[in-house]
């Protein structure tokens, strides 16, 4: 068999395969056939398989769908009956057929004799009486939407027997290999045909089933509706489904959905035809997922934290009880994002616009908002919204928690204002600090470069001290420390000989103020005696991060000043203060790693330290 039959519906190369297959079905009331249920294509192929005359008559309009040996008979009418309707293709012989189809599409299986040919062969001299078997062929929802029919010439009723022999062989072929398990039974229950997949599901072998009754295999307990569903499919001619548990040898028990259909035998007592769908995996399947909502539920309520669950769409939500005692909603109105109601309508937009975009980028989402209570109260709380994802990669669904921060968020809000409170008190004192020292040095004398360089680092401590006050809302970055102090030096107009590089780091809290306070001293020190007091030297500050070898997170800084003259200056910051500052203070108190090199004419200094807080790091 050829690659594109086992890629193109209908599977074969013959004619009436290849014209089904260029058929455009679209308009039809079939629609495309690439839309077809399984069970109308498993009928269609069946009756191309078929070597005797067979067709599929569809639905209520009779579309009539035929394989190659019927399409010999029908003379004249072939190719264009193919997709038409039989009123429409054999006006003449619709009158007298219409009884045999109405009968068959009513659920009876319809066996003719000897009748006359004029929907097969209309037009046909030499084919005037037949044989015809009508079957109806049900839908998946068990309604009668089609009618197989097997039509034979009298005159050729030994080669039609031994076709017909054939398509019992085909047929039987069929029946052993279904994918679920089929049975044909006497009225009184016993076995008279069984495949292989129902003797997989009893756990015995054919010999061992032909010889018992389908209530022998029965759980006790299910016995009376299996009895009441085959009474019925008698009584009624239709089919009868029943979920059911079948006994195996071994005394344990395997969960089947039974589906009984009368067959009607000319001079026969009628049997049935059983088909048997195994439901282990289905019920496992539905007891795990019981077992596990009832796990989650049991859970969630325990906890004093709202939980929720939803889909992956994120509009079927799932919660437990303490949202609803807490908003008072019912568990029908959080449903399609139903939960925001409840919310205050300043962060109503805010929050679903969060999650929307968490929900479209497959991203956890976060939110802090306030939710109004049953008796009307506000109070703060705190969201996160995380999502599981299925063995392809895509988001089965989503799970969340909130927790109420009301005191939480007051005590910050609180904490905020205490804060600024106390940095504005801090740089008071400093103020104060300032002229009491100015004072005192007035009455006691010293000199005048010591008043500048004492009133320059407390300059710099309140500079420092202001940023601080404001990291919370405006993170301190190590090019703000940088710019401040040039700028405070008066730096703005010397910007074409002065390069600052480097990415956006954010600086921790604890290493700013001695940070800044070393960048005061290079750039007091740069200003008198460097390369911010030679219009022909360069200033160049960069710095980069990088990781350590245990994975810890580094800052490195370079400050290069070039075209500077180390004759010309006394510079103080060669063991004074400022030197003391960079390579005794930053390594002790932020475990910094510096070096400091002053050349003919150029000077250099390192600092490398750790951006994160580390085990034993004194606290500033």
């Amino acid at each position: 068999m050829g690659s594109r039959n086992s890629l193109e519906w209908p599977p074969g190369s013959s004619e009436m395969v290849e014209r089904i297959r260029a058929h455009d079905w679209s308009g039809s009331p079939l629609g495309s056939a690439e839309h077809w249920s399984p069970r109308l294509k498993l009928a269609v192929e069946m009756a191309l398989a078929n070597p005797l005359a067979t067709s599929l008559v569809c639905g209520p309009e009779r579309l009539l769908i035929y394989n190659d040996a019927a399409a010999t008979f029908l003379g004249e009418h072939h190719p264009a009956a193919l997709g038409q309707t039989l009123p429409h293709t054999f006006p003449a012989g619709w009158a007298a057929a219409e009884p045999f189809y109405q009968r068959a599409f009513a659920g009876e299986v319809i066996q003719v004799h000897g009748q006359a040919l004029s929907m097969c062969c209309e037009g046909q001299a030499n084919a005037d009486v037949s044989d015809a078997i009508l079957m109806p062929v049900r839908d998946e929802d068990g309604q009668v939407a089609y009618v197989h029919m097997i039509c034979t010439e009298n005159g050729g009723r030994a080669r039609a027997e031994t076709i017909a022999r054939q398509s019992d062989e085909q047929l039987a072929a069929i029946f052993g290999s279904a994918a679920v398990g089929l049975s044909e039974l006497a009225q009184d229950g016993r076995f008279l045909r069984a495949n292989d997949e129902l003797c997989r599901i009893l756990g015995r072998t054919r010999e061992e089933v032909l010889r018992l009754t389908v209530m022998d295999v029965t759980y006790p307990d299910d016995v009376p509706p299996s009895l009441i569903a085959v009474a019925e499919a008698l009584r009624t001619n239709q089919p009868a489904s029943l979920d059911k548990r079948y006994l195996r040898p071994d005394g344990n028990h395997v969960w089947a959905n039974s589906r009984v259909q009368p067959l009607h035998h000319e001079g026969e007592p009628s049997t049935l035809l059983a088909v048997t769908a195994d439901l282990s995996e289905r019920r496992h399947t539905e007891e795990r997922l019981r077992e596990s909502e009832e796990r989650f539920r049991a859970l969630a309520n325990l906890v004093p934290v709202i939980l929720w669950r939803s889909d992956a769409s994120g509009l079927t939500f799932s919660e437990n009880q303490s949202f609803l005692d807490y908003t008072g909603q019912t568990a029908d109105e959080v449903q399609d994002f139903g939960w925001l109601a409840p919310m205050h309508p300043h962060d109503r937009r805010g929050v679903q616009e969060a999650f929307v975009h968490g929900i479209e980028t497959k991203q956890p989402i976060d939110a802090q908002f306030r939710l109004r209570s049953r008796d009307g109260q506000y109070r703060w709380f705190l969201a996160r919204q995380v999502p599981i994802f299925g063995g392809e990669g895509q988001v089965t669904e989503w799970f969340g928690a909130a927790m109420d921060i009301h005191e939480l968020h007051e005590l910050q809000q609180r904490q905020a204002v205490m804060v600024d409170e106390l940095q504005h008190r801090t740089r008071n004192l400093l103020t104060v600090v300032r002229a009491i020292a100015q004072q005192t040095m007035a009455q006691t004398g010293p000199t005048e470069l010591f008043r500048e360089h004492f009133n320059d680092r407390l300059a710099a401590l309140s500079r420092v001290q202001g940023l601080l006050s404001r990291s919370d809302q405006e993170p301190i970055t190590i090019r703000a420390l940088v710019e401040m102090e040039l700028d405070a030096l008066g730096a703005t107009d010397m910007r074409e000989r002065i390069a600052v590089e480097g990415p956006r780091v954010v600086l921790r809290k604890g290493s700013v103020q001695t940070l800044a306070l070393a960048l005061h001293e290079l750039a007091t020190n740069a200003r008198k005696y460097g390369a911010l007091s030679r219009e022909q030297a360069e200033l160049w500050v960069s710095w980069d991060t990088y990781t350590a070898e245990a994975g810890e997170q580094r800052l490195t800084l370079t400050w290069l000043e070039e075209g500077i003259c180390r004759s010309q200056q006394s510079n103080p910051i060669r063991r004074g203060y400022g030197r003391e500052l960079i390579e005794k203070a930053l390594p002790y108190t932020l475990k910094a790693h510096t070096d400091y090199e002053l050349g003919e004419n150029e000077l250099r200094c390192s600092i490398d330290l750790p951006l994160t807080e580390l085990a034993g790091t004194r606290a500033q």
